[in-house]
């Protein structure tokens, strides 16, 4: 009698153990086909920063750190950049660019601007970048708007 008990308990740990070994191997395959990986379902997206449009593709985050991203004035005014700011995380950058401290657009313009500071990044993963535009219209005078948004993307 003691015999069947075990030789069914053998059988039922065999049968079980075989199905746990193929869920693992599956699971190690998926995995390694990247199935679990953020980054393969991530689109490029840009929502908010109203009085701008960015382009569709129009942006980039290099591993290096750097954002690059164009900005078309939409306001239907004259317009001076006069600060942009990014973060990703809690990692925050700055405007770099060479042609003064502000930058005017005319409506319609499109200027290229380079946030760095963003430390080095892995090629290939996901990332959510919140981006503000401050800026003041040129034609009424008035400053201090301040646009913002988000974009998404992977790192190149």
């Amino acid at each position: 009698m003691r015999q069947l008990k075990g030789q069914s308990a053998m059988e039922y740990l065999m049968t079980y153990g075989w199905a746990i070994l193929i869920i693992i191997i599956v699971v190690a395959v998926l995995f390694s086909l990247g199935v679990f990986n953020p980054s393969t379902y991530t689109q490029t997206t840009a929502t908010g920063l109203s009085g701008f449009r960015v382009p569709a593709g129009g942006w980039q985050l290099s591993s290096g750190g750097t954002l690059t991203m164009q900005v078309e004035n939409g306001v239907g005014a004259t317009i001076d950049i006069q600060g942009t700011g990014v973060r990703i995380g809690s990692t925050a950058g700055s405007i770099n660019h060479t042609w003064g401290s502000e930058v005017r657009l005319g409506p319609g313009q499109t200027v290229t601007l380079n946030l760095t500071g963003l430390g080095s990044r892995t090629s290939g993963t996901a990332y959510s970048a919140d981006i503000n535009i401050t800026y003041e219209n040129v034609d009424t005078g008035l400053p201090g708007f301040i646009s913002t948004g988000t974009l998404t993307g992977t790192v190149t």
